[in-house]
């Protein structure tokens, strides 16, 4: 008894540094060790992926909506990756754009790394437009006119010499709008696009946002919904079990890093509170 008294005394003033390095350990460990984790598909994210399925069973292009920037890139960026796999892997066609400027570049590369997998056709499998200033305004104008907002491509080529713009004039002419965006974008798709002109709207946020969402999805007005990193990991599960996907990626490793953190932190807890009632037991 005196001895774990003493291991207790010891624990009571443990440096906290070697709690950093613990959960440091921990938060590694997924991403330089084979140890598998896998994220079981929640209801949205399979409503998601079927609203998704039926959208690429049209001939109609889906237009995506990127909207994050640097600061929540390791939460959003492998939700886009997988979503870019899912649509070009199915050879469906897409058009993208932005409404934050610092999100252009990476969404250039992304597309970049796309085109180099599935060997795309810039201006027949996808276009990118750019970015666009006036969100609510853009928004709500898209649904009768995509040449009143966009003159031109980000590339600067105007919009009636790319052949996958010819037969696209309004929201009319795209199977699904997708919104994936670390801000408040979604909700103002649904208020100034959705409500107004009525088409099949998803959306990919980060998980303190995800909350807002799920009215929406009880309405009807949102088809379906990745909530943050977990929503990421079950996506990748998801495309990983219809063989899209050849295995997880970052989201599922990070989901793994946030569920060893949080042991760590909690097994900290649980060893600081026995030591603290053996030492209160010692003084007295």
């Amino acid at each position: 008894m005196n001895y774990l008294r003493t291991a207790a005394a010891k624990l009571v003033g443990l440096d906290r540094r070697v709690v950093f390095i613990a959960v440091f350990v921990a938060v590694a460990i997924p991403f330089f060790l084979p140890v598998h984790f896998t994220a079981v598909p929640e209801e949205e994210t399979i409503q998601f992926d079927n609203a998704l399925v039926q959208a690429l069973q049209s001939e109609k292009p889906i237009l995506v909506d990127v909207d994050f920037g640097p600061q929540t890139m390791a939460e959003m960026e492998p939700m886009l990756l997988a979503l870019l796999h899912r649509i070009f892997q199915s050879g469906h066609k897409a058009i993208f754009l932005t409404f934050m400027t610092e999100a252009t570049s990476p969404i250039r590369n992304y597309l970049a790394e796309m085109e180099s997998i599935y060997d795309l056709e810039y201006g027949r499998d996808y276009v990118f437009l750019g970015y666009a200033s006036a969100y609510a305004y853009t928004m709500y104008g898209l649904g009768n006119s995509f040449s009143a907002y966009f003159h031109r491509d980000d590339r600067g080529t105007p919009l009636d010499r790319l052949p996958l713009m010819k037969n696209v004039n309004s929201l009319r002419d795209v199977s699904v709008v997708i919104n994936i965006a670390s801000n408040a974008f979604p909700r103002f798709w649904i208020q100034y696009s959705v409500t107004p002109h009525g088409f099949d709207f998803l959306a990919g946020t980060t998980a303190v946002g995800a909350t807002e969402y799920y009215p929406y999805l009880q309405t009807g007005q949102l088809k379906g919904l990745l909530a943050g990193g977990r929503g990421a990991a079950e996506y990748e599960t998801l495309l990983v079990e219809k063989g899209i996907l050849k295995g997880p990626g970052d989201a599922t490793a990070g989901l793994g890093a946030q569920s060893l953190a949080l042991f760590t932190i909690l097994g900290f807890i649980l060893i600081g509170n026995v030591a603290y009632f053996l030492n209160r037991g010692k003084a007295r």
